[in-house]
């Protein structure tokens, strides 16, 4: 909790382009305004972050975090919970589409064991962040407790922390988890005070009756 709590007291309001002087800059390209669309936005977010007309994106890294989840028992996927496994030593090898997508823009990717349902052997490639074999089961309790919950934020941090050393200008986040979408959409739905069949997509290939079991409404 002491991480999460120092990170809180530290994070600094953005001003964007206090100056103008990004603005500037882009009005002088010989481009129509607006042209590039939310590039332009998130340009000036950047260099405003950045606090650098000139700043640069060179380091790039996607951490790809994989975890299960104890809802999967609930026959809420078209597939079983080993894929999670399968999926993780995809990304260590270099064969899943992220790892082919990070090659053609010059990224690294970081995979993290945050709570998969075996114990992988530390590798260069591979980060050991794991909380638990997996989380429980959410229809029938508690799916994390609240340190359990408290610490997978506070691993996001120190993965921040431990690539900082290198250098890191910009990342990506994904997850991997067989199950991943009933807990996610249970998030957005508390989270966005959202109604639960707007809040639940249909994850790897649901069909009608298996979204109906996520939604719970079977």
């Amino acid at each position: 909790m002491k991480l999460l709590k120092h990170t809180l007291r530290h994070i600094e309001e953005v001003v964007i382009d206090p100056r103008g002087d990004i603005r500037t800059r882009f009005n002088a390209f010989a481009i129509p305004s607006g042209s590039l669309g939310r590039l332009e936005e998130l340009a000036m977010i950047y260099a405003s972050i950045k606090g650098d007309l000139n700043c640069k994106i060179k380091h790039k890294k996607i951490f790809t975090m994989a975890g299960d989840h104890g809802v999967a028992a609930e026959g809420v996927s078209v597939f079983p919970q080993q894929v999670t496994e399968q999926m993780v030593r995809n990304f260590i090898s270099g064969g899943a589409a992220i790892n082919v997508l990070a090659r053609h823009i010059g990224a690294k990717v970081i995979v993290v064991d945050c709570g998969v349902a075996l114990h992988f052997e530390a590798k260069k490639c591979l980060k050991i962040k794991k909380g638990g074999l997996g989380t429980k089961n959410m229809l029938k309790g508690p799916a994390m407790s609240r340190e359990e919950a408290v610490r997978s934020i506070e691993t996001g941090i120190e993965l921040i922390e431990e690539e900082l050393g290198e250098g890191l200008d910009i990342i990506g986040t994904g997850d991997m988890g067989i199950g991943n979408t009933t807990p996610s959409s249970a998030i957005l739905a508390v989270m966005g005070k959202m109604d639960v069949d707007v809040a639940t997509g249909r994850g790897t290939g649901l069909d009608d009756e298996m979204r109906q079991r996520v939604v719970g409404r079977d």
